[in-house]
This record gives structure tokens, C-alpha cells and sequence, in this order.
């Protein structure tokens, strides 16, 4: 019995139907992958933000330093310490610090010169030094070189007053050693909507390193979709569009 093969029709069709289908499916696996690190993004962050409560109650029911000198972290640090160094004892691993949608970046391998400048300076998160903590320089808080601590009790919101949000250096690094993937870890601060300029151009004055990171449609204009992950001073977590981190009353009272 003789076979026939297929004709030139046939096969094109074939490609169509397949290209279609990719075109459907292809999609659809991009959302998933992502959901899936957004979900493991604000677990770890859920692992922070309870890490931070307990020093609190640790520390004379007070939040933890924002910047600060004199003890933790190493010599890698060039002499800056940030609060990751004050909650890494209250975590397993440091990796809960960072989101697995941030550059998969040398700089966060242990072996690297520059891990513990790093790991203090980028996590996923920013804090809200603005309100949770003292700056060394009240008239210059964006600029200050230390944020110190200030009582729990300050808040009286903690269930709407924001303690970290999702963050992004922005700005591109002009520091030697450091690539272009630095732009886009996180940051350890982030400042009210009062100190914020707007985008695009996307730089650190655009939302003070607030940075939606999930499904976002364009990295340079943070507006166009995406959400960041949140965590409020009483340890619950929330994903907010940057519109609605806009809203003053969830960074001060």
C-alpha cells in the first residue's frame, strides 16, 4: 500500500494550528511562572516582616534601625549597616531577603567581594524610614546617613501603616564592579508619595524606590500594570498597584 505524504497545504496549516496554539499557551505559562515567584516574594517577605515583629519585642517594643553604624554585618560592608543585618539572626536563611523576580545577580553569591555590601544595602524590600524611624538629618531625610529607631507605639494604625513595600535602586549604578542588573535589585528605603517626582524617565526620585515589580508591563514606567508586594506594621501582607501605594495615610499618621 502506497503512503502519501503530506501536501505543501497540509503542513502550513499544521504550522498554523501549532503557531496558534503557542500564541494561546505561551502566555498563559509566563502568568504562571510569574505568579509563582510573586507567591514565593511575598512569603519571604512574610518571613521578614514576622522577623521584624519579633525584634521588636526583643528590643523594648521598638522598630529596628533603618542605617546605622557600629555593629553587624562585616568588613564587606564599607562600613554601611542596614536592617537586614538586625533581622538576619531571626531568619533561617538570607535568602528571604531577596524575591526571585529581582536579576539573578553574582552579587548575592556569598563568595562575591561585594555580597555583604549587598545584602545589607538591596533587599527585595524598602523600609519606611520616613515614619518608623528617626533621620540623622531631619532636614534632608532622603540624603540622611543614619536612620535610627523609633518606638512601636508612635503607630496607631499598624494594620493600615506600610512597614516594607517592594523596592528597585532605579538608578543606573555608576560604581565600578557593579552591572547594569543593579539597577534593578531592590532597595533597602523607600519614602512617602510627598517625596515622589513621577516617571518616565524611571530614576530614584520617579517613586523614591518604590517598584511594582510583578507582571509589570514596562520597567520604566511603573504606572503601566504591576503590583508590589507589601507588608503593614502589624505583619500582614497585601499586593498594591503603585496608585494605590499613592495614598499618604499609608505611610504616616
Amino acid at each position: 500500500m502506497k503512503h502519501r505524504g503530506f501536501t505543501l497545504i497540509e503542513l502550513l496549516t499544521v504550522i498554523a494550528i501549532v503557531a496558534i496554539l503557542a500564541a494561546i499557551v505561551f502566555p498563559v505559562f509566563v502568568q504562571a511562572r510569574e505568579k509563582a515567584r510573586q507567591t514565593t516574594c511575598a512569603s519571604n517577605l512574610r518571613q521578614v516582616a514576622m522577623a521584624g515583629l519579633v525584634y521588636v519585642q526583643d528590643y523594648d517594643e521598638t522598630f529596628f534601625h533603618g542605617e546605622y553604624r557600629g555593629r553587624g554585618g562585616s568588613l564587606g560592608n564599607f562600613g554601611f549597616y542596614q536592617w537586614p543585618w538586625l533581622l538576619r539572626p531571626y531568619v533561617k536563611e538570607p535568602r528571604v531577603f531577596w524575591c526571585p523576580s529581582e536579576p539573578n545577580t553574582a552579587f548575592r553569591t556569598p563568595s562575591n567581594p561585594f555580597y555583604d555590601y549587598i545584602f545589607g544595602r538591596n533587599p527585595a524590600w524598602g523600609y519606611n524610614v520616613a515614619y518608623l524611624t528617626v533621620p540623622n538629618d531631619p532636614s534632608d531625610p532622603i540624603g540622611s546617613s543614619e536612620y535610627r529607631a523609633k518606638p512601636y507605639a508612635v503607630v496607631q494604625r499598624p494594620a493600615e501603616i506600610l512597614m516594607f513595600v517592594e523596592s528597585a535602586v532605579s538608578e543606573p549604578q555608576q560604581r565600578a564592579g557593579f552591572d547594569v542588573d543593579y539597577r534593578w535589585l531592590g532597595y533597602y528605603k523607600v519614602f512617602p508619595p510627598r517625596f515622589w517626582r513621577g516617571a518616565p524617565p524611571l530614576t530614584a526620585e520617579s517613586y523614591r524606590h518604590v517598584f511594582p515589580r510583578h507582571f509589570l508591563r514596562d520597567r520604566e514606567n511603573p504606572r503601566l500594570g504591576g503590583f508590589a508586594n507589601v507588608a503593614f506594621v502589624d505583619g500582614h501582607i497585601k499586593a498594591m498597584t503603585l496608585d494605590a501605594l499613592s495614598r499618604s495615610e499609608l505611610w504616616e499618621e
